[in-house]
């Protein structure tokens, strides 16, 4: 089994948006969504509408995924305005999974996804991507934006923060300090 990287550029992250966008809106959204969450991918492709519309007509402003209800990740507004229109534009209805199969209107499986992902970061350049990276990719720039590797550990549901900096690709010694906004 490979190991994969989190995406730690933030150019890199734009090109990868940039590439999925033009390929289509739900493959954006499902790696803009993803980045910006942390959630799980078993979680990522069983969403529908209602998990992040539970008031009829409103993306929610908050992810909290379905274990942990005490940590709550802020989404960021055009975020929240993109699911908006992607849902419109789509037709999609609260029962609906919101990241399916063009083809089918079921849900994408695992293998699917990852060709998602692995084709956009081969076409922008980035090496080392799988569906962790995405994962790996909310908890470092959480991390680099001062969340404690308390918190992180507890969303991931790992055992130790060593865990939480080796899964992110930090050292163990190095800590960052500055506060940055998760603006990816």
């Amino acid at each position: 089994m490979n190991c994969v990287d989190p995406i730690k550029c933030h150019n890199d992250i734009q090109k990868m948006y940039q590439w999925l966008k033009t390929q289509s809106e739900r493959d954006y959204l499902l790696f803009k969504f993803a980045i910006h969450t942390g959630i799980k991918l078993s979680e990522l492709l069983n969403l529908t509408v209602a998990d992040i519309m539970p008031k009829h007509g409103e993306v929610i402003a908050y992810w909290t995924g379905y274990l942990l209800q005490d940590v709550q990740v802020v989404l960021p507004d055009t975020l929240r305005e993109e699911l908006q229109a992607y849902i419109v534009a789509e037709k999609l209805v609260l029962h609906d999974l919101l990241f399916q199969s063009k083809k089918t209107k079921k849900g994408l499986s695992r293998q699917q996804a990852y060709r998602i992902v692995h084709a956009a970061a081969k076409e922008v350049g980035i090496p080392r991507v799988g569906l962790t990276t995405l994962r790996k990719t909310f908890a470092y720039h959480t991390y680099r934006s001062g969340v404690s590797i308390s918190i992180i550990q507890k969303y991931l549901g790992h055992q130790t923060a060593q865990e939480t900096l080796k899964f992110i690709g930090v050292p163990k010694k190095g800590t960052y300090h500055t506060m940055i906004a998760l603006n990816l």
